[in-house]
């Protein structure tokens, strides 16, 4: 017998924006150094990755043999070459910021104000964002909250208009039903006073 396991929607906690890169949409969040290649490889070209079952022309696969030896030989010399690039340009750049010259020091310190200043801006943002959502939160409870209101009181007056229109039914069916029963009370003495006039129970008028 399988159960099924039920679970509440993930909720994502408000926090700092993610990470945008620097060039996408005029962002300052990205590691430093910016995406710039050191003048070291720009006179490499770094090579474009082959497919090892389909060797570029003019070598031809030969059925016979299934070697790829050379391919992903030319692969990771690829690979080696983009991790070495990807070292100067993350870990031995990191140099300039203090042995470097002025302008490359003042382009570190303005790179990291810039960062501040856009997680400052976006968190500021964010922050009156969340102060929008939750005064449109609070309007719509209030909202939902004076309709609850109205609708109470509506029921209210119909229940209260009902149960008054019942009991004037009631009193009014009751005092008809009084005032029925008296007539025909007063028919019914009329009537015996008339029978006791043209043939009364003492008719020689001795009892008295």
């Amino acid at each position: 017998m399988s159960t099924k396991m039920t679970t509440l929607p993930r909720i994502t906690p408000s926090a700092t924006p993610t990470p945008r890169s620097i060039s996408a949409g005029g962002g300052k969040y990205g590691p430093y150094p910016p995406p710039d290649l050191s003048s070291t490889w720009d006179h490499m070209k770094i090579p474009q990755r082959v497919n090892p079952i389909a060797p570029p022309p003019p070598k031809k696969r030969i059925n016979s043999s299934w070697e790829t030896v050379d391919q992903h030989w030319h692969n990771d010399k690829r690979r080696i070459i983009m991790q070495q690039r990807e070292h100067t340009r993350y870990h031995s750049a990191w140099s300039k910021a203090f042995y470097g010259s002025p302008a490359d020091q003042e382009a570190y310190r303005r790179h990291f104000r810039d960062v501040l200043k856009q997680q400052m801006a976006d968190q500021d943002a964010q922050k009156k964002q969340t102060l929008k959502d939750k005064v449109k939160e609070s309007e719509a409870a209030v909202q939902y909250d004076n309709q609850c209101r109205s609708q109470d009181l509506n029921n209210f007056v119909s229940k209260f208009n009902y149960l008054k229109q019942f009991r004037d039914d009631n009193k009014n069916f009751m005092e008809n039903q009084w005032q029925q029963r008296r007539q025909d009370r007063q028919l019914e003495n009329r009537y015996d006073r008339e029978v006791l006039r043209y043939n009364p129970i003492n008719w020689s008028g001795t009892l008295k």
